[in-house]
């Protein structure tokens, strides 16, 4: 009993070590699979992007279970989603832990709440009734929400609701990775990197509103704040669900586009920036933004994307504001010189 306890500890231990979402969700899946006897785990995320019609496959013990358990859908970015079946449909729709057999096994499906909002469906299948360690499951999917909780609030700004700087350069340090590995053949995403005029590429874009200090100036920071509160929710309104949004800092904005051709994501980009200068702004009026986008390529320094957005940027800022301007296009006309960075020495 004793060895049993001391195990339990270390398992909690080993789930509160971790610091980012995709490590805390492996640890959940692992260390449960160390205390119930089970055919398969299966941990799904309930990404915003879904709009109710798949879930993704965070976390699988075996690997192979979710395309044995679960109806998986085809899509070009790699990551595994699973259709809602009837079952998870409930659980979610419910928010209830639901139980049936399902072939050979029994299946128990376990919400999990996150600050009040479901954010994922622990998918278990034993040869019982997993309630029978259903207080041991549910124990450890609290420790998991808690967690859960804390790193949702550690990436995101707490003005704004987006996600924070921190999280950005982690982000992007994972993005440029990705894509280095798939250059070299060892695809992670299942993604074909391409480089032609109308190949698909993450982009980024750094936006800043113009004359913000003029506005905080006028009228005051509340209505400085209330303008970059409105301006993050025109940015949830018109980039898609699958785009990351950032707050850089103060007034400056970062979008990275799921995979797009260079006009999707430059109309994309100034869509934003149209819809922008028509809101009418309480008290303030009209507001406009200049915005520098980049294409995120292969074996990249994160400093050089950010170079290279923030040159498009203040290109933008100088030539009348209220624009947005594509680095690529700027370097091919001979308006900027590029530049790149290679581990701390800057290359021209």
């Amino acid at each position: 009993m004793p060895n049993e306890k001391y195990s339990l500890f270390e398992s909690v231990v080993h789930i509160t070590e971790e610091r980012d979402k995709k490590s805390l969700e492996q640890a959940l899946v692992k260390t449960l699979s160390d205390f119930i006897d089970f055919d398969a785990i299966i941990l799904l995320r309930f990404p915003s992007a879904a709009n109710g019609k798949y879930m993704e496959v965070a976390a699988s013990i075996p690997a192979s279970a979710m395309k044995d358990k679960l109806e998986i859908i085809p899509n070009e970015f790699g990551d595994q989603r699973a259709k809602l079946d009837a079952d998870l449909t409930h659980c979610v729709d419910k928010g209830e832990i639901i139980s049936n057999k399902k072939g050979d096994s029994q299946r128990t499906l376990f919400p999990i709440i996150v600050n009040n909002t479901l954010s994922g469906v622990l998918d278990i299948y034993t040869q019982h009734s997993a309630t029978e360690t259903g207080k041991i499951i549910e124990g450890f999917i609290r420790i998991y929400s808690n967690f859960q909780s804390i790193i949702n609030d550690n990436e995101h700004d707490t003005l704004t609701g987006l996600l924070n700087r921190k999280t950005f350069d982690a982000q992007l340090s994972g993005l440029l990775s990705d894509a280095s590995t798939e250059k070299k053949g060892l695809t992670c995403t299942g993604v074909e990197r391409r480089t032609s005029k109308t190949a698909s590429s993450h982009w980024v874009g750094l936006l800043d509103i113009d004359h913000f200090k003029s506005i905080n100036d006028n009228f005051g920071h509340v209505y400085g704040d209330e303008v970059l509160l409105l301006f993050s929710d025109l940015m949830r309104k018109v980039f898609r669900n699958g785009d990351l949004l950032f707050r850089y800092g103060g007034e400056e904005f970062v979008v990275v586009l799921t995979p797009a051709s260079d006009s999707d994501a430059f109309n994309t980009f100034d869509r934003f920036r149209q819809v922008l200068e028509r809101f009418d702004f309480p008290q303030v009026g009209r507001v406009t933004v200049s915005a520098g986008m980049v294409k995120v390529g292969a074996q990249e320094h994160p400093a050089t994307v950010l170079e290279h957005a923030d040159k498009a940027l203040y290109y933008s800022k100088d030539h009348g504001r209220n624009q947005v301007s594509n680095y690529h296009d700027l370097v091919q006309s001979g308006e900027l010189k590029e530049r790149y960075i290679e581990g701390d020495i800057e290359l021209f």
